[in-house]
């Protein structure tokens, strides 16, 4: 058996082991979170020169010890520990000042798609079989270059999957049909949206409508004041940054006109956090603290010194450090360039550090924030 084909059974098994791990809660000890955690230092070792000389003068005796990889350099090179045609999607960042976007190579999309619908289901449905699912967006290409985009197309076919009629049963689905996406060459599909809102109130099902901020601040834009009539239990995830190249916009405000827009309940407002670099997200708890975010189990998120990358005490503010068991063919532990502080056992996002560019998913939006847009025609497919 040749290195490359040991590699990669290595990786085919910390897979398999980080799916059960996601899946199975018992599972889910400290214990049995630092095992995966050096088996996957140790793989990323053998496989990636770089990630051998971070590691050749550490000996890990813990998750806390692996050095991190700092965000740019999904930027500056190849983070990745198989090679390109071995691919399943290349994600790329958006929203930089650089020239030169980041892309996050993903050898194993099943992995991203269970961790992802394991935590958006419990923190977006909670009580609830399914939803009307829509998105704030444009549609995505086939494959997807972006994250969101390609996790909120996965939350449309896992959480939803039907097609957009009153008798959905032998009518074929398609992710891309028209009112699923629900921007359409820079404007909102405000008929879209209605037209899915009513449905949703006759199935008597909630609706959950996926947006960045910048986006719901367009919607708010094209509202123009009206509000819109919601089926009970409407969900809302809010992710993206509030500010950007030209525009900086209030969250708490954001949030309580979206609420009046949409009469939800206050719980019913939740907010996401991801990056391109990492696998997994964060989410706010559905009526808990505003701008706290709770990783998931198989994700750690400690605030550590910007110029050490040492973890800080609970009280103090620092860059954010993850440890990613879904980056098994990447970079295990990330240090990003949002300040963060700790809050129990979730994190408060503080915002980008001292001149720090800005990136991420919600500034591509930022173009819809045009005064007085006309709406997009009923049946135009987003």
């Amino acid at each position: 058996m040749s290195d490359t084909d040991s590699l990669r059974r290595q990786s085919d098994a910390l897979h398999t082991k980080v799916r059960l791990y996601a899946n199975t809660p018992e599972r889910q000890s400290p214990e049995a979170f630092n095992t995966l955690a050096l088996e996957i230092a140790s793989y990323q070792a053998a496989a990636m020169p770089g990630a051998r000389r971070l590691l050749q003068n550490n000996k890990l005796k813990s998750w806390e010890d692996i050095p991190p990889v700092y965000v740019d350099s999904f930027r500056l090179g190849r983070v990745a520990a198989h090679l390109p045609s071995e691919d399943q999607a290349l994600f790329m960042t958006s929203g930089t000042t650089s020239s030169q976007s980041g892309c996050h190579a993903v050898r194993k999309l099943q992995t991203y798609n269970e961790l992802a619908l394991n935590l958006g289901r419990s923190a977006l449905l909670q009580d609830y079989s399914s939803a009307l699912v829509v998105a704030l967006a444009e549609a995505p290409a086939t494959p997807s270059t972006s994250s969101l985009s390609h996790m909120m197309r996965l939350f449309i076919e896992s959480f939803d999957g039907r097609a957009m009629v009153m008798e959905p049963k032998g009518v074929p689905f398609s992710s891309s049909e028209a009112g699923r996406f629900l921007v359409n060459r820079s404007l909102i599909d405000l008929p879209g949206l209605r037209r899915a809102l009513r449905l949703a109130i006759r199935r008597n099902e909630p609706l959950l409508l996926l947006g960045t901020a910048f986006s719901l601040l367009a919607l708010l834009e094209t509202l123009d004041g009206e509000t819109l009539q919601t089926p009970s239990q409407t969900r809302v995830m809010v992710t993206g940054g509030f500010k950007g190249k030209q525009t900086e916009v209030s969250e708490t405000q954001l949030r309580s006109k979206i609420r009046k827009a949409l009469g939800l309940d206050p719980k019913n407002l939740i907010g996401e956090y991801g990056m391109t670099e990492l696998t997994s997200q964060l989410y706010e708890q559905a009526g808990g603290e505003e701008g706290v975010y709770f990783p998931p189990p198989w994700l750690r998120v400690d605030p550590v010194d910007p110029v050490t990358f040492k973890p800080l005490d609970a009280d103090q503010v620092g860059l954010a450090r993850f440890i990613d068991l879904g980056n098994i063919d990447s970079a295990l532990a990330v240090v990003v360039q949002d300040q963060i502080q700790r809050v129990g056992q979730g994190i408060r996002l503080l915002g980008r550090a001292t001149r720090a560019p800005l990136r991420g998913c919600s500034l591509p939006y930022e173009s819809l924030l045009l005064r007085n847009q006309p709406q997009a025609t009923p049946g135009e497919r987003p």
